[in-house]
């Protein structure tokens, strides 16, 4: 039986990667954009290549009633949801005295709240099909109190994302339910360049994929609640003296 996916934030970026690469291992995959809509017809029209049954939705998922509605939709087309990929998070490079409350409440929500409503969204349906696997995108530093000067606001969030992911995998791992979280350095060499990362790089879109195909896999079976650094060894803070 054809598998099925969600991948929130996939008009481009990382999100795009993620659902064409699950599209070419044989998914159906419900995209997600929210106001993207030129590219997110791209990333759908390159994954209905691969998988034609694959569909596109729109939503704030800030907000619960849309997240509904949307995934009302997909689950009317696809009956059940084996992965949930909760990639939407806004990210803020600011100092924290600069931050409007109105950036505060975007980054906060945005990667949090997106997250709790999706998931809550296919519990119910993973429940009764007793397995489903659910991975939140988190960033390296996200499983220790990590204070940054322009940063301080994202890590507060993804700190909150990481404590969702630890309650409830121990909540629905009775159920047969995964949920983990990968975090990766940064994926572009815009606020670090290529000496500050031990291994000599930031992160690629396909180290992530590589980690969430593991994590989906029987082979990762008793790995739930976890949080996996696709990192290469990078801490937030340090640098390379050499």
């Amino acid at each position: 039986m054809e598998k099925t996916a969600i991948v929130t934030g996939s008009a481009k970026g990382l999100g795009k990667y993620l659902a064409v690469s699950l599209a070419n291992e044989g998914f159906r995959v419900a995209l997600h954009f929210n106001t993207n809509r030129t590219e997110a017809d791209k990333t759908i029209s390159e994954v209905k290549k691969k998988s034609p049954d694959s569909v596109l939705v729109q939503a704030d998922l800030t907000k619960e009633g849309e997240v509904n509605t949307a995934f009302g939709k997909i689950l009317k087309d696809f009956r059940s949801i084996d992965l949930l990929v909760n990639n939407v998070g806004n990210f803020i490079y600011k100092k924290f005295s600069e931050t409007t409350n109105r950036e505060f409440k975007d980054i906060l929500e945005s990667n949090i709240l997106s997250s709790l409503y999706c998931s809550r969204a296919v519990l119910r349906g993973m429940k009764q099909n007793r397995k489903g696997h659910i991975i939140n995108m988190g960033t390296v530093g996200a499983d220790v109190f990590t204070i940054r000067e322009k940063s301080a606001t994202y890590f507060m969030a993804k700190n909150g994302l990481y404590n969702l992911t630890k309650i409830m995998a121990w909540e629905e791992a009775g159920y047969g339910i995964h949920i983990n979280m990968i975090s990766p350095a940064s994926m572009a060499e815009d606020i670090f360049d290529a000496k500050q990362f031990p291994m000599g790089r930031s992160a690629s879109y396909e180290d992530v994929y590589k980690t969430l195909r593991f994590l989906i896999s029987e082979d990762a079976y008793y790995i739930n609640g976890a949080n996996i650094e696709v990192a290469g060894a990078f801490i937030p803070g340090l640098a390379q003296s050499k």
